[in-house]
């Protein structure tokens, strides 16, 4: 298998690297809280499918435990960092959290949710088990996502997520998106969130998701 350099190096922002350090953190004190979490969202997409865009969130499915989410965020003011917000409801938890100058958000939601085994990389490169979502799972959360935001990070999830899944079985999805497409709100905040590589507009997005349902 052909060797990568670690994350960090493929990051170009100081400022990415300060919240993926961060985001390490926070995901390895979630297993030792709550081992059987799930990572979804961008954060599943970067770190457990090798994904090339920023994401600053830590979302995850979870259990509602009230004893297990103090010492969770116990845990975190432990290793330094502050809450400056937290919100809980009877299925979410919203906070962000800070360290020194930098911020990071953790989004739960509480939820029975069946993850696959998948390794995460951290910002050193080092592979660590986490639970994610299966490809297709991720697709069709993306595809519900951009049709209720219009925001151009889900379209290119999808698409990229798509070279992992079963697109024969995501066929009904993807007529929904194009059938219901509507343009996305934000198609320049892309070029800030792509690590490397090329960058696609939404209309390259669109022929590719064509072409397949063709």
């Amino acid at each position: 298998m052909e060797k990568r350099a670690p994350l960090h190096r493929r990051m170009r922002r100081e400022t990415h690297r300060r919240v993926a350090r961060l985001q390490d953190l926070v995901v390895e004190t979630l297993y030792r809280v709550f081992p059987r979490a799930v990572l979804h969202g961008g954060i599943a997409i970067w770190r457990c499918y090798s994904g090339n865009r920023f994401s600053e969130d830590v979302d995850v499915y979870m259990k509602r435990d009230a004893e297990r989410i103090d010492r969770f965020f116990g845990e975190l003011k432990k290793t330094g960092f502050e809450v400056l917000k937290k919100r809980m409801t009877g299925n979410s938890l919203f906070s962000t959290l800070r360290f020194e100058l930098t911020q990071v958000r953790f989004e739960a939601l509480f939820k029975d949710v069946k993850g696959i085994i998948k390794e995460y990389e951290t910002y050193e490169g080092i592979l660590f088990n986490v639970f994610t979502l299966e490809p297709e799972v991720i697709v069709r959360e993306k595809i519900n996502a951009y049709l209720k935001r219009r925001r151009i990070r889900d379209l290119y999830d999808i698409f990229f997520m798509l070279r992992y899944s079963e697109k024969e079985e995501l066929k009904p999805d993807l007529q929904e998106l194009l059938r219901e497409f509507e343009e996305p709100v934000d198609e320049e905040e892309l070029k800030a969130l792509i690590l490397y590589g090329a960058i696609p507009t939404k209309d390259d997005i669109l022929e590719y998701i064509r072409r397949l349902d063709g």
